[in-house]
């Protein structure tokens, strides 16, 4: 599958836009052209993959952030996972078992209003 330049620079812009870095400020601060970056934002330009991981890592996302579409379940799935994850880092053990009991508990509930038709939709469980 052949890279979606568009889609990366519509993602890099988005990620920039979210930290509230201005263009210049990233084209500054990686020693960039401001016309490369706008270039790449466009998506009309590709850059070597050590300047791609700088950018994801400026960024603090992933590369894997940066080449998805936000809008693809799987994405969006793996997304709020990440979230999730870092909710819970900096909890204890005492309040990661409650944590745990509780989502334990939520998630037979729902298994109880929408219950699977076979086992093997148990792992892809969606309300």
């Amino acid at each position: 599958m052949p890279l979606d330049y568009k889609l990366i620079g519509t993602n890099i812009k988005t990620r920039r836009k979210e930290l509230q870095i201005t263009q210049e400020q990233m084209a500054d601060e990686l020693f960039l052209s401001l016309s490369l970056i706008s270039k790449l934002e466009r998506g009309v330009k590709a850059v070597s993959m050590d300047t791609f991981y700088s950018i994801a890592e400026y960024l603090h996302t992933s590369i894997a952030s940066l080449i998805s579409d936000p809008n693809d379940p799987g994405v969006q799935h793996n997304q709020m996972i990440q979230e999730i994850d870092v909710m819970l880092e900096d909890l204890d053990n005492r309040h990661l078992r409650i944590v745990n009991q509780l989502m334990k508990t939520y998630v037979a509930q729902l298994r109880e209003i929408y219950p699977a038709e076979n086992a093997a939709d148990r792992n892809s469980f969606k309300p």
